[in-house]
Order: C-alpha cells, then structure tokens, then sequence
C-alpha cells in the first residue's frame, strides 16, 4: 500500500509542473482580448431588438477560446528565438517562455496547437450545423483568422517585418466580432461599418502598447514590432491617441458606456514620462493595454442592457 500510495505521489509531483507549465503556456489572461470582442458582436443586435441566442454566445465564446489556444501556441512557436534573447516575459508581452526555461518542448507545444485547430474546426462544424444560413460565413471566419495567425509569426512573419499589428487589429476588430455576430442567427452582418471601424482602431491601439515592454529586446532580435520601429515615446503616444479615436468613435457609435476608460487614459497620459526607463515602464503600458479592453467590455455590457 505505502509503495503504491507513493508512486501516485511521485506521479502527482511530476504532473503538477506540467500543468502549471500548460497554464502558463496557454496565458489564460490573454482571453480578456478576445472575448468581449466576440460579445459585442453576438449583443449587437440587441440594440436593434432582436433576442439573444445563448446558445450562440456560448458556442462564439468558445470558438474563440480554441483561437485563442492556437494564437498563443503557434506565437511561441515562432517566437522561441527571440524569446531567448528576451531580458524576461512580462503580462502583457514576451510570451510563455515555456519553450525557454524547458518546461515544455516544441512537439509539445505543435501537439496543442493541432488539438486547438481541430477544436476550432470541431465548434465551426457544430455552429454550421445549428445554424445552416451562416454556415459559410463561420468557415470563411475560421479559414481568415488561420491565415491571419499564419501571416502574423509563420511563412510571411510580418510580426518581424513590420505590419504585425494590423493582422491583429483586422483579426480582434473584423473577424471576432463577426463570428459572435454568426452565431446570433437574427443578426445583420455583417456589422455596421463603424462599429468595425472603432473595435479595429482600439485592437490596433492594445497591440501597440503591448510592444512598448520588449522593444529593445526586439529591435535587437530585428523583430519590428511597432514599438521597436517607432520607438518607446512615439508609440506610447500612438497607442493613447488611437485608444482616444477608438472610444470616441465607439461612444459615438453604439453608447457613452464606452467612455468607461476615459480616467484610464487620463492616468496613463500622465504616466508618460515613465516610458523610457524599463523597469518602471509597465506602470505607464497597463492603462494602454487594458483601456481598450475595457471600453469593449463596457460596449458589450451596454448592448445587453439595451432594448
């Protein structure tokens, strides 16, 4: 018995790691860019009274949290050399490094990365299913948003080459907001062209600031992420300004909710001086990266509320 009881043990203490490691490879955080993007597209209608399918939000949430598995895998993927050359990963940036430290392997990661794709083909299949008329539209989606994910970190690399940062914007302000729209059967899509115009501006803006942290590290890997282009100064002040065009224009279209981060970005305008100095960086790029995702999520909030 206690032989047996300490091989589950020893399997237990080996197991853990693991986990944590697939935790920390999956950056379960990095959701918040995906989700309320996806939700304003499936209450979008609400505001013109069409009913909301909760079956459709949940299987739209879904699919997105298979694209999600698959961005952030196939990112490290692509990323493992500069990752190695990174001074460390932040919350917002440097990947999962799990690749780095050895904490899982490259098969590993290419295992997890097919599973996601066969999820996310599984959840397109289903929606197709419950909803024949959109079935066109989910794969058109699901193929677009593979290809923007192949374009970004594989085969074209512009997230080395510059042009990164619309492939993700095109991806959180057109693609996710459609699928959740797709999978509300009473819904016109697609969206109206401002509402696709602000969730495009407000991706570009969280794409930006989210640079700003590694734009040494990947400068020096000839990564040209927009802030490694740009520069730290001129693209916190690129990010502030497209979040400012991006609430305003998403207050104008949909409602006022959407002037939530306004004090936000207030506190990270004054925070500008912190840019330069790397160490304390971080406190002036969180008000960037989460603004937008919280003039989003009030967006979303405020299209359940409306009749």
């Amino acid at each position: 018995m206690n032989g047996a009881s300490g091989g589950g043990n020893s399997r237990s203490a080996r197991a853990l790691p693991k986990l944590r490691a697939w935790v920390r490879a999956l950056r379960p955080l990095a959701q918040g860019n995906l989700a309320p993007f996806i939700l304003v597209g499936a209450f979008e209608g609400r505001r013109h009274g069409h009913a909301v399918d909760p079956v459709g939000v949940a299987l739209a949430l879904l699919w997105g949290v298979m694209d999600h598995g698959a961005i952030v895998l196939a990112n490290d993927l692509g990323d493992e050399e500069a990752d190695r050359h990174s001074r460390g990963a932040t919350l917002l940036s440097g990947g999962s490094r799990v690749l780095v430290d050895g904490a899982l392997g490259s098969s590993s990661l290419a295992r997890g990365l097919m599973v996601a794709a066969a999820g996310l083909a599984i959840v397109s299949v289903m929606s197709a299913r419950l909803y024949p008329a959109r079935a066109a539209l989910v794969v058109f989606c699901t193929c677009t948003a593979a290809a923007l994910l192949f374009a970004y970190g594989h085969g074209p690399r512009l997230s080395y080459r510059g042009g990164g940062e619309w492939l993700q914007a095109l991806g959180v302000g057109v693609v996710l907001p459609t699928v959740g729209a797709a999978m509300q059967p009473a819904h016109a899509v697609p969206l109206a062209w401002s509402t696709y115009a602000a969730l495009v501006v407000l991706g570009l803006a969280g794409n930006i600031a989210t640079s700003i942290p590694d734009a040494e590290d990947d400068a020096a890997a000839s990564k040209w992420s927009p802030a490694a282009r740009l520069g730290v100064s001129r693209a916190f002040r690129w990010s502030l300004g497209l979040n400012v065009a991006g609430m305003t224009l998403a207050a104008w279209t949909a409602s006022p909710a959407a002037l939530v981060a306004l004090p936000v970005l207030a506190f990270a305008a004054s925070r500008s001086g912190l840019v330069s100095d790397r160490s304390t960086r971080m406190r002036a790029v969180y008000p960037l990266a989460f603004g937008g995702g919280a003039v989003v999520l009030a967006w979303a909030v405020a299209n359940i509320r409306a009749s």
